[in-house]
Formats: structure tokens, sequence, C-alpha cells
């Protein structure tokens, strides 16, 4: 019953209706941000204290949470294939409502670890992976440019809603702004989900980047690529896909850990809690700049090129937060980093389209998606025992520096399985 709805939106409309979806993809991305690490980063202060946990216990629960959140994610890829995108998008943001409402409830190790694992699952993982899919099925041709735009919402939820938060929690608490987050979410996801939101063109009578053409004639026409057709299987076996998975999950853990105690390294440096938000602002402002330019020129550059342009840039953040102690080098970090992340988002956004095809998407991306999640969760966990045991977080971050090097220079490999290997 709940495609109907948009169903009749759409045939309502004389235009192409994939330019309406991504603003509605948009819309899903910037509801991830309660189970993404730059939102919950502005609760760990709040939450080590009302709990009274060590940052290893916290970083542990973290952890524990979000590997435990990989394994039910690898079904929602092969779910969305069966039932569409629509209906286990709708059930996933009410199922992420009801998870911010419970975390404003937590009391101890357990009640808070099942809280991060309901965040992650439902917010980082699963809305994430749909809203990129939802575009995904709707542009081929066109998608860097697509995904360029849809990077603006992306950078607005990390440059300005750790800011929100850290505000909402100086005059409501922490437990009052999951209770906020819950309301928001369901308020404005929701209705959008049931009236809006569309799982792929041919079920409205409409074809791919809106050509008009047939799907026999876009086979026919020699003038397209033929688009590709592997399932899981097939991919795991081309080599670019243990090189993309590597770097997803890498790039992952660095950016998760860091991003969660970045509030607690900028204390530890003496800076105030302004320095942290400005942070998060150049994150997402450079984030927003490369992933504008980088969808773009991956209509057109190597993909594989770009790959590696983003990963190199991150390893040059990641060599500034690691030997730099000034507010300068933390700005230097977050540049960099937010550059090579904005560079691997808009790479991301089109490869796994372009290199496996649309059939069986959601298994592939799923099943990398499951790596990445799990990735995120090991971050925080490194950075937290360095901090127990070291007294710092440089152990850590030496260790994320040394991986992304080495993915730095296998991306080049990461060609199109189309190409002789």
């Amino acid at each position: 019953m709940i495609p109907a709805f948009s169903h009749r939106v759409a045939a309502r409309l004389p235009v192409f209706y994939g330019y309406v979806m991504i603003p509605v993809a948009m819309l899903l991305q910037i509801a991830t941000s309660p189970g993404q690490t730059f939102a919950i980063s502005a609760f760990t202060p709040h939450l080590r204290t009302a709990i009274a946990l060590s940052d290893s216990q916290l970083s542990l629960a973290y952890m524990l949470g979000t590997l435990l959140a990989a394994f039910p994610l690898m079904l929602v890829g092969p779910l969305s294939d069966r039932y569409g995108l629509q209906r286990i998008s709708f059930v996933t943001v009410c199922m992420l409502a009801a998870a911010c409402f419970f975390a404003s409830r937590v009391t101890d190790f357990y009640s808070l670890l099942a809280a991060f694992f309901l965040l992650r699952f439902l917010g980082q993982g699963s809305l994430s992976l749909l809203s990129g899919n939802a575009i995904s099925m709707w542009f081929r041709d066109r998608i860097g440019r697509v995904s360029a735009v849809m990077s603006v919402g992306t950078a607005v939820a990390f440059a300005w809603i750790p800011q929100w938060i850290h505000s909402c929690i100086a005059m409501t608490g922490w437990r009052g702004t999951f209770q906020w987050l819950s309301i928001i979410v369901a308020v404005t996801m929701l209705p959008m989900v049931v009236f809006l939101f569309c799982n792929r063109p041919e079920d409205i009578g409409q074809t791919v980047d809106g050509t008009g053409k047939s799907k026999s004639e876009q086979e026919t026409d020699t003038s397209l690529p033929t688009p590709p057709c592997m399932n899981l299987r097939q991919a795991i076996r081309c080599r670019a896909f243990p090189i993309l998975a590597g770097c997803n999950t890498v790039w992952a853990m660095a950016g998760t850990g860091i991003v969660f105690y970045l509030f607690t390294l900028c204390d530890d440096l003496g800076f105030t809690a302004s320095v942290p938000t400005s942070l998060f602002k150049t994150l997402g402002l450079t984030m927003l700049a490369t992933q504008l330019v980088g969808g773009v020129l991956a209509d057109f550059l190597p993909l594989n090129r770009l790959l590696a342009i983003g990963t190199i840039m991150i390893s040059a953040g990641l060599w500034a937060v690691a030997f730099g102690q000034t507010e300068t080098a933390l700005h230097s970090f977050a540049a960099s980093f937010g550059a090579g992340q904005g560079m691997l988002l808009a790479v991301g956004n089109v490869i796994w389209v372009r290199y496996f095809g649309r059939t069986h998407l959601g298994s592939i991306r799923g099943t990398v998606w499951c790596c990445t999640v799990a990735g995120s969760g090991c971050g925080p966990l490194f950075m937290g025992v360095a901090r127990d045991f070291h007294g710092n977080f440089d152990p850590a971050l030496y260790f994320f520096l040394g991986l992304m090097t080495f993915l730095s220079v296998l991306a080049f490999l990461a060609t199109s399985p189309s190409r002789a290997e």
C-alpha cells in the first residue's frame, strides 16, 4: 500500500521524477545523523560522566554496538532488492526514531551498548545505504553530478548538527536532546517517505536518467556503454572489490575514531569546546567543496585515480593530527581529511553502480557497508585504549596513518572490472 501514494504523486508530475528523488535522498542522508559519529561525539563527554565509564569502556560499548550492527546490516541490501527501497526506508525511519528515544533512557553500560547498536545499525548503516542506493536507481550516466548536488546535505549535517546538539544539550540536557532527535526524525521523514519516495523509474513508466528510451532501446543503443550486471559472488572476485572495501573500512575506522573523541582530543590539548565545533565546520565545508568537484569529475575521469587522490588527502590529514599539537594543525587535519572524505564519497556514489551494475546493488553495497560499519566500530576502541594505556591518542593515530598510506598506493589498481585484470 505504501508505494501507491508516491506513485500517484509521481504520475501527476510532467518532469523526470529522479529530480524529486535527489532532495528526498538528501534529506534521508541528513536523517542518518543520530547514528553518525559526528553527532554522537557531542554526547560522549556527558555519557561518560552520567554513566561513570572510562574511555576504554565507552569506546568498547561503541565498538560492540557498531560491530553487532554490521551483522543484520547484511540483510538490509537484499531486503531492499526484494521488497523495494521505499518500504525498507519507512521501517528504518520508524525504528530510528524509536532508537533515539531509547537512547535518552540509558542508565548503564549494557543499555548504552543497546542504544549504540540501534543508532549505528539504523542510522549510520541502514539509512545511509538506502539513501545512497535510491539515487543509484534513478541515475547512471549523470550519477556523479547528481551525487555532487546531494553532497550539500551531507556537508550541512557534518558542519552544523554537532554544534546544534552541543547547544541543545546545554539547554535541555543530553536526554532531552535525544528525545528531540526522535521527534524531528519521525515528523520530518515519515511523511516524505510515504508521499514522495519512489523505488525506481520503471515503476512509474520512466527510464534511468530520464532519457525517454525504453529498456530495449537503451540496450540496443550502441552510443551508450553496456551497463554491467554482476552478482555479489562475481563482484568479490574482481580486483577492485577488496581495494574499495579496504579503503572504505580504514577510512571509516580512522574517521570514526578521531571524530568520536574530537571533543576529548581538543580538551586534552587545552582547547575550549568552540574549537571542535569549528573543526566540524571546516570538515563539512571542505568535504562539500571536494564532493561537488569530485562528483562532476567522476563522470569524466578514471575513478581509480580519484579514489587515490581521496586516500592521499586523508593520509595527509592523519599526518597533521598525528604530528601536530596546535589549533592550526587541527584545522589542517580537518581541511585535508574533509577534502579526502568528500572525494571518497563522490567516488563511492558512482563507482559501485558503474563497476557492478544496479541489479544486485543492494547485496554488493550491503556487504561492503557491513565491513565499513565494522571498521568504524574498531576506530574508537583503538583511540580509547591508546589514551587509557599511553596517556594520549598517538599510537592509534600512527596505526591509522600507516594503513591509509598503504591503501593510497593500492587505490591506483582499483580499475574497472570491464578492463583486463
